[in-house]
């Protein structure tokens, strides 16, 4: 159905303003109690604070620290229901916590919080900790410092790419009768007799007036801009926080294990993340002022980033020329006056706005985390109406698993563990291109193909950087894009002029999204950080 048929069509149960993984999360449960709802994103589904996460699916074992016991409880139940239906997305990784000089807690108190750590989780999806002799940690990781004193083993997991998970919820969505569409952006929310009457979507060139009876706001780190939309005054409800990482090739084989410790020089919590050939470390949380579309790292959170590095891994010898690129996200947490970031709490929130005078039927979700996305989605839906029951349905099995399409394979063991992100679509995905077209990535050319047919990906940046993960890879897709686009153009039609365009607008968004290290030091000497497009 197109735009212009939803608008001429009855009112939507909901409008939802935003892509991320919470919007997508609520599109489709809103679908599955079998309402009306449409989804707009105004750039690409997963392009905000999902896209630019740490890739983790943890249960917050800092989070024991504030006490915030319900949170870690609630976190730990849903990393095992990811574990358990998103195997192909969702993978078991074992931390490494090392005693060190600069470790905040005794062993002591690790030790009884891990214990803790493992309870709540109720011991599903992954294995219990255990205390390491230092012999045994450094079996594990060589690259760490001579001054450890032993430490622990503990499971957490991560997600090999947090934007397909929205994507898949998103489409899932579309399939149960919801209205989903990226790059449509919501340019006003139109209220009447003080309560949300439809809402404006710029889309292709047009304006659409969309009726809804309902408007989520669930936009993360845009909140206070789409609630401005409705003309009328309403208190900021954000304090933003910017989360830096760096990416880095280390000379060596990158670990099998991941690194959680503290940064010695202020205490934040630090980690190491193997990333396939990449090793992924972050992460800063710095209070961020600016508009949202101008996050982006800064060559003093690589320093930061590099300094900490070098001090937990000094065997990896990292430095500025092993980095590949970094990126920056934003954490859309509660307001609150004064205090450490990283004590703000992760809890999400779903504001009614007709309790703070503001128009009825707005609602805004605030905070949240990658990995309690489902409860969320649950509690907007319930908000909406107790009328529909809720329908967890699963779509009917494949006839073949992804697990054995692999298996059956002929590719190499680093192309197949990059194609399990497609899960049961991996059929599909081989069947379209089995040509090799990103050495870097590991990426086939049929990911394009299947990227533009079935996921909704309409720019080279929605292909090469939220749809196949080629980005990602050491290259950040500069070695393949000029190749992709001629294949996007073949099937979407683009002519010589739109082939060029998104070729540019794409190196653009590289420059930006994942610039590395050079560009953001001559950046801060020119004193130029301005955003593509």
């Amino acid at each position: 159905m197109t735009l212009s048929e939803v608008a001429a069509g009855p009112p939507l149960d909901a409008a939802i303003i935003g892509g991320g993984i919470n919007g997508c999360a609520i599109a489709l449960a809103c679908a599955r109690r079998g309402l009306n709802v449409g989804l707009f994103e105004q750039d690409d589904f997963g392009f905000g604070t999902t896209w630019r996460s740490t890739k983790l699916i943890h249960g917050g074992l800092r989070y024991l620290e504030h006490g915030d016991v319900r949170l870690v409880f609630e976190s730990l139940r849903e990393r095992a229901w990811l574990l358990k239906t998103r195997p192909y997305l969702v993978r078991p990784q074992r931390f490494l916590l090392p005693m060190l000089p600069w470790t905040r807690r005794p062993p002591w108190q690790l030790r009884a919080g891990l214990a803790l750590y493992d309870t709540l989780a109720l011991y599903r999806g992954v294995p219990r900790h255990h205390a390491l002799s230092d012999a045994r940690l450094h079996g594990a990781m060589p690259s760490l410092p001579g001054t450890t004193r032993g430490g622990f083993a503990f499971y957490d997991a991560r997600v090999l790419a947090p934007e397909r998970l929205a994507l898949e919820l998103a489409i899932r969505a579309r399939e149960l009768g919801a209205t989903i569409e990226n790059h449509a952006r919501v340019r006003a929310i139109v209220t009447r007799s003080g309560s949300v009457d439809a809402v404006r979507v710029e889309h292709q060139g047009q304006v659409h007036e969309i009726r809804a009876n309902a408007v989520i706001n669930a936009a993360g780190p845009w909140v206070d801009a789409v609630n401005a939309l409705t003309g009328e005054a309403a208190p900021a409800l954000l304090g933003v926080t910017r989360g830096s990482h760096i990416v880095v090739e280390p000379r060596h084989a990158v670990p099998r294990d991941a690194v959680f410790s503290t940064a010695r020089s202020d205490g934040r919590v630090f980690f190491a993340v193997p990333q396939g050939d990449l090793l992924l470390i972050g992460t800063t949380d710095d209070r961020f002022d600016a508009p949202p579309g101008e996050v982006r790292p800064v060559a003093a959170d690589v320093d930061y980033l590099l300094a900490e590095a070098g001090e937990l891994l000094p065997g990896l010898a990292l430095d500025r020329a092993r980095v590949r690129y970094a990126y920056a996200g934003l954490r859309p947490l509660r307001r609150v006056a004064g205090g450490p970031e990283a004590a703000i709490t992760r809890r999400h929130d779903v504001i009614d706005h007709r309790t703070q005078g503001g128009p009825g039927g707005l609602y805004s979700v605030i905070g949240g985390k990658l990995s309690t996305f489902r409860p969320l989605a649950a509690e907007v839906s319930r908000r909406l109406t107790r009328d529909h029951p809720y329908v967890p349905e699963l779509p009917p099995p494949p006839a073949i698993s992804w697990r054995a399409v692999l298996r059956a394979s002929e590719f190499d063991h680093s192309t197949r563990q990059h194609l399990r992100i497609y899960g049961d679509a991996v059929s599909e995905v081989v069947d379209s291109g089995a040509e090799l077209i990103c050495p870097h990535a590991h990426a086939l050319s049929g990911e394009l193909v299947h990227a533009i047919a079935r996921e909704q990906a309409t720019t080279l940046s929605d292909i090469l950087m939220r749809r196949t993960g080629i980005s990602w890879a050491s290259c950040r897709g500069l070695c393949c894009h000029e190749r992709a686009a001629g294949v996007a153009a073949e099937l979407l039609g683009w002519d010589d002029d739109r082939r060029a365009r998104e070729i540019a607008a794409f190196e653009a968004d590289v420059a930006y999204h994942l610039p590395t290290v050079e560009s953001l030091y001559e950046g801060d000497a020119r004193g130029s950080h301005n955003r593509p497009g």
